[in-house]
């Protein structure tokens, strides 16, 4: 079978003028939200990798991502994997009716936005294929950090260092046939952390600024390192309590319960500074030494849903949520996960909508047949925590905030790794 793969790779920033905001809390752009789409085919098969710079992507702007991509790439929608970078200071895209009071009519004009420069970015990629070569990379950089802290009033989100983490950083570097040895076509980059230094912080004249937050530093720098052309896409791993190292906002528990709030404000652009150079750095570093060669296995991507068991969502919201040593989780019945697989040369993505913690994504990682193994959340939709099965004993912030029961994440890691085997 000719196996002769082909690449290309486009990005676009997003365009949001003042005249949209306020919207969904925010009021200003700091540094703009970028769309980055990377196209991959071969003989057989065109696979779409799509990375939107948003805190997370509903379901009907998964479906009009996807028409955007068939339309513009001629991508089966089947065969498009959409990664929400997970910034947590952007502006949501409600579907239709459910934006906040007052904000139907920016809510649409921000998801035009999002859409257009997905366009533009679909379009530079497909306009960019070219014959292409692919090699995968493994380092190692601390910008990240356990969350889940205990405290005399029970588990709460903080910074723990001795918790476990995964500090690793996978790299899928792919080049063109004729091109620079030192500049790529595209670089992949699996890390677990949230891009949340940012989050919930405000400057000083009260403003909440629109960034693309760790994530987003990161890839402008790798771009920047490599030329104009390289497009660098951040795949969100098994972050689910992998805080960034440092934050804006501090938040503690007190000896009364109570949480208390502390804000950098506009220093903790200075963080996301700090942090994305790190990353960005070992990024470069293992792309560097990472060599390219042109695949002798097909592309391939399947899906599957695995049934596993449900909860309710927290009585009284997200918001409520605190510090408990008593917790009632109420099941309710079993649900679907969806999950998909694909392969890239010798690498391998295993993805899904639900946020795992690292520990998880270890062992799924430990479990596959793949030494490039790439464990990525948020992808084609998103569903909130899916926290592993010791988070429900101890009471922790994502497995209350889940609406997935105690021992879907095992379920679901053993399904992944049987789609794994199969590729």
């Amino acid at each position: 079978m000719n196996t002769r793969l082909r690449a290309g790779a486009g990005r676009a920033p997003v365009d949001l003028p003042a005249s949209l905001f306020p919207v969904d809390g925010f009021t200003r752009v700091h540094d703009p939200l970028h769309a980055r789409v990377l196209v991959l085919e071969d003989s057989t098969t065109r696979l779409c990798v799509t990375v939107i710079e948003q805190t997370s992507i509903f379901d009907d702007q998964i479906a009009r991502t996807k028409k955007i991509l068939h339309e513009v790439c001629a991508v089966d929608p089947a065969h498009a994997l959409i990664v929400a970078s997970h910034t947590f200071s952007a502006p949501h895209v409600h579907p239709p009716g459910h934006a906040p009071a007052g904000e139907e009519e920016r809510n649409a004009r921000l998801g035009s936005a999002v859409d257009d420069a997905l366009a533009r970015a679909a379009t530079d990629a497909v306009r960019t294929l070219r014959p292409a070569r692919t090699g995968f990379g493994l380092g190692a950089c601390r910008v990240n950090v356990q969350r889940d802290v205990r405290t005399s009033h029970g588990w709460w989100l903080g910074a723990d260092d001795s918790g476990p983490t995964d500090d690793s950083v996978g790299v899928l570097r792919i080049d063109a046939t004729d091109g620079l040895a030192d500049r790529p076509i595209a670089v992949l980059m699996n890390y677990a952390v949230q891009s949340s230094v940012l989050n919930g912080s405000l400057t000083r004249s009260g403003d909440r600024e629109v960034t693309a937050d760790l994530a987003g530093a990161t890839a402008i720098r790798v771009e920047q390192h490599y030329g104009a052309d390289a497009v660098a896409l951040f795949l969100v791993g098994a972050a689910g309590d992998q805080a960034p190292y440092l934050t804006a906002v501090r938040t503690t528990v007190e000896e009364n319960g109570r949480l208390h709030r502390s804000d950098v404000q506009e220093a903790g652009h200075t963080l996301v500074d700090l942090l994305g150079d790190r990353l960005a750095a070992e990024t470069i570093r293992v792309t560097d030494r990472t060599r390219t060669t042109e695949p002798t296995t097909p592309l391939q991507v399947v899906h599957d849903n695995v049934e596993v068991p449900a909860q309710l969502p927290p009585a009284g919201g997200l918001h409520a949520l605190r510090p408990t040593t008593r917790y009632a989780f109420t099941p309710a019945g079993l649900t679907e996960a969806p999950v998909v697989a694909a392969r890239i040369g010798d690498t391998v993505l295993a993805g899904l909508q639900a946020e795992l913690n690292a520990g998880t994504g270890l062992d799924l990682k430990a479990a596959s047949p793949f030494p490039a193994t790439c464990v990525i959340t948020m992808m084609n939709g998103a569903a909130k925590y899916m926290a592993d099965a010791g988070s429900y004993d101890r009471i922790t912030y994502e497995a209350m905030n889940s609406r997935y029961a105690k021992g879907a994440a095992e379920t679901v890691t053993a399904r992944l790794a049987e789609l794994l085997r199969e590729l």
